[in-house]
């Protein structure tokens, strides 16, 4: 039996932490996170980097951030000064943000969701804003109680409902499937690429 590699794993948020751990579980390469970081947001990561570039050669790292408005990954990585890594540093980036990942199960999330599986992007990393359209499809749910859940409340403050993490982590864990969304998400079909040989 080969021994997992030991990981820390670094992401900006709730979602992003599920989706890593389902897709480092799923990839050939057996994977045992010790260290997993949620850094609330994409300042917090691109502020430590440097921290975990350092950090990786003494616990391999493997992080994810989200393009978010940046043009394309390789800009963002220029930006960040991440162009040139140790081979213990793995820094993936989700396009554009991680949301475009769950979308990317088009049947798995129109199930979820309760709405007919064409009204989900065919290609959802070329969106805006993938969490806003996510959201909006949830509000034209079937399921009153899940749009109740994941989408904000009329002239509230916030962009997501009260239970949002928590229901998509859940749809995340028991139900997405990565080999269907890799077919409709380049960056998540590159991210598991790398991880099958990270560190080998």
């Amino acid at each position: 039996m080969v021994k997992p590699l030991e990981i820390a794993l670094v992401v900006e948020d709730v979602l992003s932490l599920v989706l890593m751990e389902k897709v480092l579980a799923q990839t050939e390469r057996r994977y045992s996170v010790l260290r997993p970081l949620v850094e609330r947001g994409v300042g917090n990561i691109r502020k430590s980097v440097t921290k975990y570039v350092n950090a990786s050669r003494a616990l391999p790292h493997v992080v994810l951030t989200d393009l978010d408005q940046i043009r394309c990954a390789p800009l963002l990585r220029q930006q960040w000064g991440v162009t040139d890594l140790p081979k213990s540093m793995l820094f993936r980036v989700a396009v554009r943000e991680s949301e475009a990942w769950v979308l990317a199960d088009r049947a798995g999330f129109a199930d979820f969701a309760g709405i007919p599986v064409n009204k989900v992007p065919a290609a959802p990393e070329i969106l805006a804003d993938p969490k806003q359209e996510l959201v909006n499809l949830v509000r034209r749910s079937r399921n009153k109680r899940l749009a109740a859940e994941l989408v904000p409340a009329q002239g509230s403050a916030v962009s997501i409902g009260p239970l949002y993490n928590e229901r998509l982590s859940q749809f995340v864990r028991e139900t997405w499937s990565m080999e269907a969304a890799m077919a409709n998400s380049p960056s998540l079909a590159r991210t598991v690429s790398r991880l099958q040989s990270f560190m080998k």
